[in-house]
Formats: structure tokens, C-alpha cells, sequence
């Protein structure tokens, strides 16, 4: 075949294929591929929603949502005019200038505004081209939330970190913290969507191109906690402006009190936002799993764990205390200053004598007392599903390897003073440990069929003698707590006074109860109020009296 009868046949061959093509656009597919070209500036718009409910224990509610009004606009339809109305009207809009000029969908430019604010703004820019004004969802919290605002958390604006993460969008509301934050993915639900379409001078063409995808609200929240305990925590800590108070279940696990004074309105949190942040009272500090202290004599007990565990103590064991401890050229009084003659270890306990401890401390050195705290292999955290928990300072050689040690810290450490900085809800799992014979829950502050557990290789007749010492606190004529004694209550627990250098002691009690069959833990600590015996214990003790009393 010659060349130009092949030129020939191919010329026929791609007439052929544009005819037929032409003939498949214009006759077969006309209609939708004309709808496409219609829709080829189909917007669309998320319905976000609504967060799931979180209620405590006894199905309180504490934190719901209601719907508030938001304005929306894509932004290349929206004349530099109209954008100036708009900022006349509102200031500074929340969304990046940027974003505003480069995103070719629509942008959410104001949110939660009340019924006059949006008839205020459509009065002044009636005719703003791809404006929606709608309903949105937006996080509300009871009057009760408060009392545990440091548990149930806030919600607020995704940052850009927030947003690379979780791949979410600009505006998009996201927990900040506590269980808000712990449960997030839970709570948020899943977004629908409603479709605009417009021509390409942004004329709607139709404001219902395609059915909208219905949203899903977040699934509602357990949580382990009591409201009317922390209420009642409230009343009890109204002489002081710092504290906290932290009880759970040792079996399963379950939290029934987690308070921290002071505390913030998880309503008004982004708008006092300054004002929180520059409080000398930290606020929106949890010192329940964030506040560090020193112990101070809670921590004999750990201290006891040591000295049986290593064998330099036994419950016989007898010092004489005569109001002061030497060790080198430094003297240690004890908070008697007349001494509590000699002892032997229940009884230290339940006076809760520190030259006896600071004995049991000299005698074990301080070397040997963190290799006997890493064989103890006791937590540094609790574990709880909050984010954000504090780790404690105390006696690790990983812990302590950029601090100067001496044969003298050990007698600080004895007494829970010196480097050893403690949670209160690690002083309340330490006091669970022992209640619960070196096994306990890992607390948890929502309600789920899965407990986890942390267990202690410390022969279980330590247990025992740590048990009947602080049975002997409360129960004991000589006890430091002994004047607080209720028959009907059954606690076990230990004071504490721990010195800081930023004012008055502060004032600890940790517990468990009841002793039979321990089953609760409770822990709290009074920033500034002086002996355990004066301000923790009594609170504990109307605490326990009071959840008793309703749980029967």
C-alpha cells in the first residue's frame, strides 16, 4: 500500500473518533456531563456535630450542647468590599487572612452568635454572594461541671499542630484537656454536610444539588466520679484557698473523687483565659496528677516498705526518740519537741515519730535505700486515663542522677522531705498498694468493663504490719489522728506535715477504708494549713462519713 493511501485511511480513521465522540458528548451524555459542568462549582459546607453528652456516676449530666448561630462564606465570591463589612462589623474574623483568600470552599468566619448578632450582620450585608447562616452545635456545661472542671476538661479552637495531627480543619473544635481531651475521637462524632452549587460568577444554581449527608453526635461519657462528693469536697474546703482531694476504688479501679482547688468554669474558660493563666493559684493546676509536694510523713510508710524489705527493720525494732535526730554536725527535731521516748515501729507509725524514721533512714544509707526502691520497682505515675499526670521525684537512681547526694539525704528521705516530690494520687495508689496487699487497680475516672492492675514482689506480712500502724493512727490513744476516731467509719491512715519553703506546712492524710476489707482509698492534701491531724484528716474523715453513709 502506497503512502497516501495510508495518509488517506488515517485521516478517515481520526474523523471517525471525533465524530463519535462528538456524537457521544452532545447526544448520549449531554445531560450529565451538562449537570457536571453546572455542579463543576458545587460547594459544600460541614454540619459539625454535636459532641456527646458526659454525665457522672449516678447519670448527673455535666456537660451537654446546645445549638448557636455561625456565618459562613466561600471566600472568592466575597468582594473585598463586602470583607471589609463584614471585619466592621465582627473586628477581627476568626480565620486566617490566608486561608480566607486561598480556601475554594466554604469558611466558617464567625461562630456562636445569638439571634440579634446575625440579624444585626444580615441587615448590613444583605447581599454578601454564597452567605449561609446557620444552627451549630456548641459545647455547654452544667453549674455542677465546676466542681470538677480539672476531670471533665474544656473544649476550644484546633491549633495548627492540632490540626496536621488529627487531620482535622480550621475552626474544627477539639478537646483541650481532661477527659475532653483523653476521649476526644469519642465525643466529637462524626460531621455531615449540606451541597450549594453556583455558576462561576458565584449565582446560585441550586441549594440542593445533592442530598446532605445527615451528622452523627458523639457518644455520651460515664464518668467514675461523684458529683455530689466533689460538691461536698467544695463545702469542705472552704476555709482554704488550695488543695486537693483524690479517693478510688482499689478493685476496680474507679474514682469516685477527684478535686483540686482552685478550680476554673469550664464555661468561661477561653474567655478568662489571661486571668487564669497570670492567677498566682494556678487554677487550671490539677494538683490532684499535677501538683508535686513533699510528702512528709506519708511517705514513712514507704519508707517502712524499705526498712523491712531490706531487713535492717522488724517490728521490734525500738529508738529512743528524744526530740532530735544527729547525724554528722546537722540536727533533725522531731515535731514533739519533748521526744516520744522509745518506740518500737506500729508505734512510730501510729505517733508518726520522725527521729524513729530518721534511724530506720541512717541505718539502710542513702545508696542503699534507692537500690532498695528500684527492687520495690514502685510507679512513678498512677496511670490514670487523664493526660497530662505529673511524674514523682522520689529516691531513683535514674531520678536523681543530676542531684547531689549525700550520707545525709537519706534522713530527709526517710521523712518525706528533701528531693522526694509526690502527687496526691500517687500517695493515694502507694496507700492502695498497701491496702490491697501489693495489688492494686490503676485508677480510671470512666466507666468501662476494663481494669488494669499494678503489682508489688513485697512479702505480704509487710503489708500487714503497715496496716496495723495505721489502723493504730486512728485508732490508738497516742495516734495522731486518734481524737477523729469513729467506730462506725473503720479508717486506716497516716498524717502528714511536709515543710516547703514558700510558707506555712502542708497538711496531708492518706486512708483506706474499710479496714476489714479495704476496698477505697483516700488521699488529701491542704496546701498551707499546718499538722495533717489539723486540716487533711478532718476533711477525710467527713468525706468518708459522708460517702458511707450514701452508699449505704
Amino acid at each position: 500500500m502506497n503512502p497516501e493511501k495510508i495518509l488517506r485511511l488515517s485521516l478517515w480513521a481520526l474523523i471517525f473518533v471525533i465524530i463519535a465522540r462528538l456524537f457521544q458528548y452532545q447526544i448520549l451524555e449531554y445531560r450529565q456531563l451538562s449537570l457536571r459542568a453546572t455542579y463543576n462549582y458545587l460547594k459544600e459546607y460541614r454540619i459539625n456535630a454535636p459532641r456527646g453528652n458526659i454525665y457522672d456516676r449516678n447519670g448527673v449530666l455535666l456537660a451537654s450542647w446546645k445549638p448557636a448561630f455561625r456565618i459562613l462564606v466561600i471566600p472568592r465570591f466575597v468582594s473585598p468590599e463586602d470583607y471589609e463589612k463584614i471585619k466592621s462589623l465582627f473586628g477581627e474574623l476568626q480565620v486566617n487572612p490566608d486561608t480566607f483568600s486561598q480556601k475554594n470552599n466554604y469558611v466558617q468566619i464567625k461562630s456562636q452568635l445569638a439571634f440579634d448578632e446575625v440579624v444585626k450582620f444580615l441587615e448590613k450585608t444583605p447581599e454578601v454572594r454564597s452567605l449561609v447562616v446557620d444552627a451549630d452545635p456548641v459545647r455547654t456545661y452544667t453549674e455542677d461541671a465546676k466542681f470538677a472542671s480539672h476531670v471533665i476538661g474544656y473544649v476550644g479552637e484546633v491549633s495548627k499542630e492540632e490540626m496536621n495531627k488529627f487531620k482535622l480543619d480550621f475552626g474544627d473544635i477539639i478537646g483541650k484537656s481532661g477527659i475532653e481531651k483523653y476521649q476526644d475521637s469519642l465525643l466529637r462524632g462524626q460531621s455531615g454536610a449540606k451541597f450549594m452549587a453556583f455558576d462561576s460568577k458565584g449565582n446560585l444554581v441550586s441549594d440542593s444539588p445533592r442530598p446532605p449527608l445527615a451528622p452523627k453526635q458523639g457518644n455520651d461519657l460515664y464518668l467514675t466520679i461523684d458529683i455530689r462528693l466533689q460538691r461536698w469536697a467544695d463545702s469542705l474546703f472552704q476555709n482554704y484557698p488550695r488543695g486537693a482531694a483524690f479517693a478510688f476504688n482499689i478493685k476496680t479501679g474507679d474514682v469516685i473523687l477527684l478535686y483540686s482547688k482552685p478550680y476554673y468554669n469550664p464555661s468561661e474558660v477561653l474567655k478568662k483565659w489571661v486571668s487564669y493563666i497570670v492567677n498566682p493559684d494556678k487554677p487550671l493546676l490539677n494538683r490532684c496528677l499535677q501538683g508535686l509536694y513533699p510528702p512528709g510523713s506519708t511517705f514513712k510508710l514507704v519508707t517502712t516498705m524499705a526498712g523491712l524489705y531490706s531487713h535492717t527493720l522488724t517490728p521490734e525494732t525500738r529508738y529512743n526518740c528524744p526530740g532530735g535526730f544527729t547525724f554528722g554536725n546537722r540536727t533533725w527535731l522531731c515535731w514533739r519537741t519533748e521526744g516520744h521516748g522509745t518506740l518500737d515501729l506500729i508505734d512510730a507509725i501510729a505517733q508518726s515519730c520522725n527521729v524513729y524514721f530518721n534511724n530506720v533512714g541512717a541505718r539502710i544509707g542513702t545508696n542503699q535505700f534507692m537500690e532498695i526502691l528500684e527492687k520495690l520497682n514502685l510507679p512513678v505515675r498512677t496511670g490514670i486515663d487523664i493526660p497530662g499526670e505529673s511524674q514523682v521525684l522520689i529516691p531513683l537512681k535514674g531520678l536523681l542522677k543530676q542531684r547531689l547526694l549525700l550520707p545525709s539525704s537519706v534522713v530527709n528521705w526517710s521523712i518525706g522531705q528533701g528531693e522526694v516530690q509526690v502527687t496526691p494520687a500517687w500517695m493515694a495508689l502507694i496507700t492502695g498498694i498497701i491496702a490491697g496487699n501489693g495489688k492494686c487497680a490503676v485508677p480510671k475516672v470512666t466507666i468501662d468493663n476494663h481494669t488494669k492492675y499494678i503489682s508489688v514482689s513485697i512479702p505480704a506480712e509487710i503489708f500487714a504490719i503497715l496496716k496495723e500502724g495505721m489502723r493504730k493512727v486512728v485508732e490508738s490513744p497516742n495516734g495522731t489522728a486518734s481524737y477523729l476516731y469513729d467506730p462506725n467509719l473503720k479508717i486506716s491512715g497516716k498524717t502528714g506535715t511536709a515543710q516547703n519553703p514558700h510558707g506555712r506546712e502542708h497538711s496531708w492524710f492518706t486512708c483506706f477504708f474499710p479496714n476489714d476489707n479495704p476496698e477505697y482509698v483516700l488521699t488529701v492534701l491542704v496546701e498551707n494549713a499546718g499538722h495533717g491531724s489539723e486540716a487533711a484528716a478532718p476533711i477525710a474523715f467527713q468525706l468518708v462519713r459522708r460517702f458511707t453513709s450514701e452508699k449505704n
